[in-house]
């Protein structure tokens, strides 16, 4: 087994720095709007018109369930997952692994600068431990995914929830 890296590109995330790290920070509030998209069509258009694209919750994962430092949840295709936190930084960091069943061991970091005050910047970084087999399958979807999830992260609407309880 080896560690596998793989870097987004920073990516600019148009609000503070303070509502991205508070919604990040807490699985119950992601766990919440996945709730409240899947039941109720007019946050779902709330959220999409802020992200002015599609935002389809529940097309790629079912069955949320968190805590405050951890989740679990189903990927359609794929089965179980879960994530928790092993460290946060207030505003600048926060450090997850794997939860429950995994495949691999895996840690993501999610970096946060705040460029001004409606700028925030952001980069994930994937550190994973696969063998030689498991690299060569899934080292080109691990990037592209990545990549897609920072892209992802940018059309948030953070504003709106930031006092999601």
């Amino acid at each position: 087994m080896s560690t596998t890296k793989i870097v987004s590109e920073v990516k600019k995330i148009p609000h503070m720095v303070g509502d991205v790290y508070g919604f990040f920070s807490d699985f119950r509030k992601i766990a919440k709007v996945f709730e409240l998209a899947a039941n109720n069509p007019q946050v779902q258009e709330q959220i999409e018109a802020q992200a002015k694209k599609k935002v389809n919750f529940s097309e790629h994962i079912e069955h949320w369930e968190a805590t405050e430092d951890n989740c679990t949840f189903v990927i359609k295709g794929f089965g179980e997952a879960g994530l928790q936190f092993v460290e946060k930084e207030e505003n600048k960091t926060l450090k997850l692994t794997g939860y429950g069943r995994s495949p691999f061991e895996f840690y993501i970091w999610i970096q946060l600068i705040e460029k001004d005050a409606y700028d925030t910047r952001i980069r994930l970084t994937v550190h994973a431990e696969l063998n030689a087999m498991m690299k060569m399958m899934l080292k080109k979807k691990l990037e592209k995914g990545v990549d897609q999830l920072a892209d992802g992260l940018t059309q948030i609407p953070y504003n709106m929830l930031q006092n999601i309880e």
